[in-house]
């Protein structure tokens, strides 16, 4: 028996709904992540190198989107936000300034209703990939 804890290599966030084709095709047409699996009731897309998005219609799963939000972490919101604004999504507003400015980020809902945020992450402290780290501040 170990007495470290095991080390996470990847992540899997599940979303769930009654409509998957709806669901899917807008995490793989509108936002252009690319489908990596078809379970038949769950489509799985990748986010990064090790992060994973999954949608699902299973029967019993609780459905809602209170309290649920995903973020995507890239390098320039700017860009992300008319990127996506060019592909028809609605965000709540033009990027802002957050979180003791440590935080610069949009908002935006899937078609389930989910939060949705693209964010740079501007903390000094935080594990950027490698050769990058806080873009403003």
């Amino acid at each position: 028996m170990s007495d470290k804890p095991p080390f996470i290599e990847q992540n899997v966030v599940w979303l769930y709904t009654d409509d998957l084709d709806r669901l899917a095709n807008f995490y793989r047409d509108v936002l252009e992540l690319p489908q990596v699996l078809d379970q038949g009731v769950c489509r799985v897309f990748q986010v990064s190198p090790t992060g994973f998005l999954g949608v699902c219609n299973k029967a019993g799963r609780p459905r809602g989107t209170k309290g649920m939000m995903f973020t995507f972490l890239v390098e320039d919101v700017e860009q992300a936000y008319h990127y996506y604004k060019a592909r028809g999504v609605e965000f709540d507003g033009p990027p802002n300034m957050l979180g003791g400015r440590t935080v610069y980020s949009c908002f935006f809902k899937d078609p389930e209703g989910y939060w949705l945020e693209m964010q740079e992450f501007n903390d000094p402290r935080w594990p950027y990939p490698p050769g990058r780290g806080p873009r403003r501040g």
